[in-house]
């Protein structure tokens, strides 16, 4: 992470992570790591920390938040590792969204998938 966080940022998302590994999240959705996990997470805590919403008393996200948040790890996982493999790439758009494409090396690979489903349909 080039980020620095606040400690209370740091504590928080390591305990969401922390209790996302014993509860067997990564493993169930097939997510061999934890960095995007924590680049999100630490981003919307630093939101509530910064809107006076994060403290060690209060519960951090209601149930909707949260399962947008898990929702978004496993799709934002799931684009790390194509972007790390050279499957995709991203560009940020003039809203500073990330919007992700595929390269050619991801191009080939999905043809030949093409191919291969349609001779098993034959």
């Amino acid at each position: 992470m080039n980020k620095i966080y606040q400690p209370i940022v740091l504590e928080k998302s390591e305990e969401i992570i922390k209790s996302l590994i014993e509860s067997g999240f990564f493993i169930d959705y097939e997510i061999p790591n934890t960095k995007f996990a924590k680049e999100l997470l630490c981003e919307k805590l630093t939101e509530k920390f910064i809107n006076g919403e994060l403290s060690e008393d209060n519960a951090i996200f209601n149930e909707d938040e949260f399962e947008n948040i898990l929702k978004y790890i496993i799709t934002g996982s799931i684009l790390y590792e194509l972007k790390t493999k050279g499957l995709v790439n991203s560009y940020e758009d003039e809203n500073t969204e990330e919007l992700f494409f595929l390269t050619e090396r991801g191009k080939e690979i999905l043809k030949n998938i093409q191919k291969i489903d349609d001779e098993n349909k034959e």
